[in-house]
This record gives structure tokens, C-alpha cells and sequence, in this order.
């Protein structure tokens, strides 16, 4: 019990200091809950959902989730641009997944469902775009991209791309809204 407490401590305290090298690039100081987690996870169709990514993968914590909800014939492609946390997501043992040490500009193929984290407020607005174009443009017909915010104000940008709906996740610091889009019309 007490290695386990270690290994938790540790983990936090890895995440902690990525946040304080780059917090624009992390987005918060603390990993998703598991409430969170949860709410992102439920919002996809699993037995639809072959070809999946995940974008800002950071330490794992809702990557482990996917993993575990996922069939055993689907794909997990996470990218990651800290070569920090690529390692530590690389340690992750499972052949269904394969990690992509860029950026999600670089997302292309078509995908069943997407999640990502990523602290699209903090993000220099080309890049922005770009990720959600190429989001919008790898969503299958029936695809769902899963995104998590802790403010409301990227809802405009989320809009020019997609139809969503969002449900707010209180279980979690700090709070966060999770937005379930699908794609409406070209951009």
C-alpha cells in the first residue's frame, strides 16, 4: 500500500512540474479526475468506435480510461508533444495504442471518435484552428470528438466547426465542461 502512495505521489509530482515548465502547454496543475474521465469516456458509442485518438494525452490518466473501454480490435493513436510525458505514455503496455510524439495539427485518417484535453484557449489562435480543421476534417460521418475545457469561452471557436452539447463535470479541479461535438458542415 505504501509503494502504491509513493508511485501516486510521484505521478502527481511529475505532472506538477511539466505544468510549471510549460502551463500553456499542460492547462492545469492537477490530472483529470475520474469523474471526468468518466462523463468523457460515456459520451462515445464503443461497439461504433474502431479507430479512436486522443490529443494531449499528458500523463495517461484518461488514456488508461479509453484503453479500457476500447475492443480488443480497435486503435488508440495519442499524441503528445512533451517528450516527458511520451515516455511515460510509451510505458504503457498495450499494442492497441500508438503514440505520436507531435502535434494534433498533424491528426489525419478518419477517426471514430477523438478526446482531447488540450488548453485550446492557451494556444496561439492558428494553431487552434488548425487542430479543431483537422479534427473537423478526420471525424468520420458518424464520429464523435469528446472535448474538455475549464471555461466556456471556447465555445465560439467549437462552433465553427461542430454541433455539440456540453455537460459540466463538478468532480474535478477545477471544474470542467465536457463538450460530445459532431461535425455539421464544412468550415
Amino acid at each position: 500500500m505504501l509503494a502504491s502512495a509513493l508511485t501516486l505521489m510521484r505521478a502527481k509530482a511529475n505532472f506538477v512540474h511539466q505544468f510549471i515548465r510549460n502551463p500553456r502547454k499542460m492547462g492545469s496543475i492537477t490530472p483529470s479526475s475520474a469523474a471526468l474521465c468518466r462523463t468523457m469516456t460515456d459520451a462515445v458509442n464503443w461497439d461504433r468506435s474502431l479507430r479512436i485518438a486522443e490529443l494531449g494525452a499528458g500523463d495517461g490518466v484518461l488514456t488508461r480510461q479509453i484503453l479500457q473501454r476500447m475492443s480488443p480490435q480497435a486503435q488508440l493513436d495519442v499524441f503528445e508533444i512533451s517528450p516527458e510525458l511520451v515516455k511515460t505514455l510509451r510505458a504503457l503496455p498495450d499494442d492497441r495504442m500508438q503514440v505520436r510524439a507531435c502535434s494534433a495539427e498533424y491528426l489525419s485518417g478518419e477517426y471514430d471518435a477523438i478526446f482531447s484535453g488540450l488548453p485550446l484557449l492557451s494556444l496561439p489562435v492558428t494553431t487552434r484552428d488548425a487542430i479543431l480543421q483537422a479534427v473537423h476534417d478526420a471525424l468520420g460521418p458518424r464520429g464523435v470528438f469528446v472535448q474538455f475545457q475549464y471555461t466556456s469561452l471556447t465555445q465560439p471557436s467549437l462552433s465553427r466547426y461542430f454541433t455539440w452539447q456540453r455537460q459540466r463535470v463538478l468532480k474535478n479541479v477545477p471544474p470542467a465542461w465536457v463538450y460530445r461535438c459532431t461535425r455539421h458542415y464544412a468550415p
